[in-house]
């Protein structure tokens, strides 16, 4: 159902704008004023702007499909770091630190599902946690577990500007006014008979509506609510990190 999200939402619009042309022909006679075909150059120019768009969001999309797996590794990395300390030293408890790590783990998925502003405060604090782990004896451990909270901080930033900015604005800008020049020329052209304009205004209509809100929800693949749903259609998945979490739970419950 989720795939038909975007589609069953865009047919309103394409409802408003089948009406509106039925309006102009049977309530005003108005059968319009320009031939379907000479419209066809400015159709080809939002085809072109709509796949240049398109592009360019697909391009971080597809960044931000690893970013989950990548976090989710990451802090199991840091996990591993953590037991091999132990194991090094058997005296060293290294529980509370795991419970530490759990925290960040809960914060970034809080984050993500819009129950914190920013997880970079979790990670600062567990920063914290690491060094106090270096100063109870865990030596090139927790070195290396820092060195992997590192990599998490950047992967994380990375998803944070992925989320909050957006594809050439000015661009965006250009195809909300295309789009408004295509619906409007859409609804002044006449069409060759009833049947063809039946057909051809609610397709034009759901195509240039549909991408234009298709390339909006691409531009931002971590929408999520948060009762933990998708916004759009168009989210990544966060399983690898939510799995990874529910883990670490489950082990440190184990204990």
């Amino acid at each position: 159902m989720l795939k038909w999200k975007l589609m069953i939402t865009t047919l309103p619009y394409v409802v408003v704008v089948a009406a509106a042309k039925a309006v102009l022909r049977y309530g005003f006679n108005f059968e319009g004023i320009l031939e379907f075909g000479d419209v066809g150059v400015v159709l080809t120019g939002g085809v072109f702007l709509t796949g240049f768009l398109l592009t360019g969001v697909m391009a971080d999309y597809k960044e931000s499909e690893k970013l989950p797996g990548d976090v989710a590794g990451t802090l199991e990395t840091i996990e591993e770091n953590l037991l091999q300390a132990n194991a090094a030293k058997p005296a060293l408890d290294v529980t509370p630190y795991r419970k530490g790590l759990l925290e960040l783990a809960e914060s970034i998925c809080d984050w993500l599902f819009k129950k914190t502003s920013e997880p970079f405060t979790a990670l600062s604090k567990f920063r914290g946690v690491l060094e106090q782990l270096e100063r109870d004896g865990a030596g090139s451990h927790a070195n290396k577990a820092l060195g992997e909270l590192h990599n998490l901080r950047k992967a994380i930033t990375r998803m944070s500007v992925i989320s909050r900015t957006g594809f050439l604005p000015p661009a965006y800008a250009l195809l909300e006014t295309l789009l408004a020049v295509i619906l409007l020329l859409v609804l002044a052209a006449k069409y060759k008979s009833p049947l063809a304009e039946m057909i051809l205004v609610p397709f034009v209509a759901l195509i240039y509506v549909y991408m234009l809100r298709l390339i909006k929800d691409v531009d931002d693949p971590f929408d999520y609510a948060p009762d933990g749903k998708q916004q759009g259609g168009a989210e990544v998945e966060l399983f690898p990190l939510t799995e990874y979490r529910d883990r670490l739970k489950g082990r440190l419950a184990g204990k």
